[in-house]
């Protein structure tokens, strides 16, 4: 971190605001790299009209009292927002929102989305698909420029959604590589640069200056602090997790959460395929990096059906192997490791009787769900896992029997976007990652269960592609 003078010194802390679709954290980060404090609420949003959008003020309010907070016990010197890629602001002439920051979960009318079709970028300049609903933020910006046209003539800016969070903290505007990178179609990898449709629409004019994620963009205003209160550019979440790993390549790194994501620093962005949602992201250094993802925990979620704290087991999973118990996929429509199949998830088979039963059916879907993703992906050997489904013994058990050519292990500890994001301040003074191999999981019938999966998976597709 550097003073206003100019000299480097270690921020007495760090606090990274990680602000994702279900939940906002507010994570203080010592100067050593240790947690210090973490404040957590749900990620607000608010229903149409025009469209389901992020309650943003909530998440700034939420910021500001955490900070202040936080700053009585340890002087808060640094902060970096920390958020998902599928969410831009748009901003009039005087810094004002012109529209609502949309929610990508808002479902786009037919008509846009037919009409989106004759414009979006190929996949070999964005390697990105159009995702389903609002998740393609250029498939957002086209709704908006087409549906409230007045609204849209009033943009100046557009904007990020961690950089979005930085103005509105400390005034100063940017955006962000890694952010843009995001599967957006604005931006087109390999070439380092605005995608042709970015360009083609007029967007690209409209996109603040790219800074570094680590960049220092100004002291936090509204609120006094001990701290110095230093607001950074900020990052894209996923990638913000990969800078934990990047000095063990080659390496893939599997994160999870609402999202599971896997990145493969071998994977060429040549073999992707759009269809089973393979995709690049980008490094904050501009480097794309082949990813594929599904959205595992709501999936579980949607599976278990269990709001306790019911935990998964081993026996129950072979109780299920026995039974033929099995759940295909998909229970969402947001895309994944078997297209075709959005919407269609279905459980076959004696139902679980027990919630032990029910987190044990979702841990195992999860777990087959991700060995494709992986496989499907490339063939790397070291796995880190990071993230909610990293502290599930049953899950990583799972992952390594399923995997048996790889070594899997579990990133214990600190971890996660909010690590990553911290270390762009921190810099050297992370700590080395604690690594934790697992023991492939003892199980009768596995094998033939997961050959039976994945054909009446494929027999659950509709027409063979992802609707």
């Amino acid at each position: 971190m550097t003073t206003s003078a100019g000299r480097s010194r270690v921020p007495r802390s760090v606090v990274v605001l990680d602000v994702g679709a279900t939940n906002v954290d507010v994570v203080q980060f010592s100067s050593e790299f240790q947690i210090i404090d973490k404040c957590s609420t749900t990620s607000l949003r608010i229903p149409a009209p025009p469209y389901l959008s992020l309650d943003a003020e909530s998440v700034i309010n939420f910021a500001l009292q955490s900070i202040q907070t936080f700053d009585q016990n340890v002087p808060v010197d640094a902060i970096v927002p920390c958020t998902h890629g599928s969410a831009v602001a748009l901003l009039d002439g005087k810094g004002e929102l012109a529209l609502p920051v949309m929610s990508y979960l808002s479902p786009v009318p037919d008509h846009v989305a037919v009409a989106y079709k004759e414009i979006e970028p190929p996949f070999s300049e964005v390697f990105a698909p159009t995702n389903p609903g609002a998740l393609t933020v250029a498939r957002q910006l086209f709704w908006q420029e087409h549906e409230f046209p007045a609204d849209f003539a009033r943009v100046r800016t557009i904007m990020p959604y961690p950089q979005y969070i930085a103005f509105r903290l400390c005034g100063e505007r940017s955006s962000d590589i890694s952010s843009l990178g995001a599967q957006t179609h604005l931006w087109a990898p390999r070439d380092r640069s605005f995608s042709s449709l970015a360009r083609n629409r007029g967007w690209s004019t409209l996109i603040e200056p790219l800074r570094s994620a680590g960049d220092a963009l100004g002291p936090l205003r509204g609120i006094d602090l001990k701290g110095e209160g230093i607001v950074f550019c900020g990052i894209h979440d996923s990638s913000a997790s990969f800078l934990q790993v990047a000095q063990l390549e080659p390496v893939v790194l599997l994160s999870t959460g609402t999202w599971i994501i896997g990145f493969d620093t071998e994977a060429k962005l040549t073999s992707l395929d759009p269809l089973r949602d393979q995709v690049a992201n980008v490094r904050p250094d501009g480097r794309p990096i082949a990813s594929a993802r599904f959205m595992g925990g709501e999936e579980f979620s949607m599976i278990a059906k269990v709001s306790g704290d019911a935990q998964p087991s081993l026996a129950a999973v072979q109780d299920l192997i026995d039974g033929g118990t099995m759940a295909l996929p998909s229970f969402t429509d947001s895309g994944g490791p078997i297209p075709g199949t959005g919407g269609r998830g279905v459980i076959i088979g004696p139902q679980p009787e027990t919630e032990e039963g029910l987190v044990s059916l979702a841990t195992l879907y999860v777990a087959l769900m991700t060995t494709q993703l992986l496989e499907g992906l490339g063939s790397t050997k070291l796995v880190l896992v990071d993230g909610v489904f990293a502290e599930s013994k049953t899950f990583m058990a799972l992952l390594a029997r399923l995997l048996p050519d790889r070594e899997v292990f579990s990133i214990q500890g600190t971890a996660g976007s909010a690590h990553g994001a911290a270390s762009l301040v921190l810099q050297d003074r992370a700590p080395r990652l604690k690594l934790k191999e697992i023991a492939a999981a003892k199980l009768r019938g596995l094998d033939d269960y997961r050959e039976v999966w994945v054909e009446k998976a494929k027999k659950n597709q509709k027409n063979g592609v992802r609707q």
